[in-house]
């Protein structure tokens, strides 16, 4: 939609709380009255623009991880989706990375909800791929989180028609993590010991 498309510009570039309903209408080239026709404040539109983003992420990783094919492929499979997105994506992305404490509070449950989803897909490929770093209790979220580390910021320097594309930078970042992750042998190091001079 062209009004969510026109304030996820904004709200990336200027922040939600510098962003105003008269600087929305301008960009849109309407009127405050014609926005008020489609939405009820600037929160309903931050609101909208979320859902539908985190929608989009949702719909396809559903479909990705009910396919019959090994872990690592359907673990290939839901970056390349993610990165594909944030690619087109580029302003929504910020938003939702930005901007969730501006949402009311039932939206934000709500929006924070289906994250939770997109990660728990990344989590349970990642403990299927290494079942035996799975035992134990809190090292695959941890993995999943720096994993999301790595991509998730992917949008303050990529260049989505550069040289490179997103599926290439799916797969690079994936053949990265695999390839130290099915080798590593799980175990936490120890922190240095460190003597302290009396």
């Amino acid at each position: 939609m062209f009004i969510i498309e026109r304030t996820a510009a904004l709200f990336a570039t200027r922040g939600y709380a510098a962003t105003s309903i008269g600087d929305i209408a301008e960009a849109c080239e309407c009127s405050k009255s014609r926005l008020y026709h489609y939405f009820d404040s600037k929160e309903s539109i931050l609101e909208q623009m979320m859902t539908t983003h985190v929608d989009k992420l949702l719909v396809e990783c559903k479909q990705i991880v009910r396919r019959k094919k090994e872990p690592e492929v359907r673990f290939r499979e839901l970056i390349r989706h993610f990165l594909e997105i944030y690619a087109v994506s580029r302003d929504k992305h910020v938003v939702l990375l930005t901007c969730m404490e501006f949402l009311p509070p039932e939206a934000r449950d709500t929006v924070l909800d289906k994250e939770r989803k997109l990660v728990a897909y990344v989590h349970d490929e990642l403990a299927r791929i290494r079942p035996d770093l799975a035992r134990e209790p809190g090292l695959t979220q941890v993995d999943t989180m720096l994993f999301f580390g790595m991509i998730n910021w992917t949008y303050t320097w990529f260049v989505a028609n550069g040289a490179i594309s997103p599926k290439e930078i799916a797969d690079r970042s994936v053949d990265i993590f695999l390839q130290g992750y099915s080798h590593f042998d799980g175990a936490l190091s120890a922190p240095p010991r460190v003597a302290v001079k009396a």
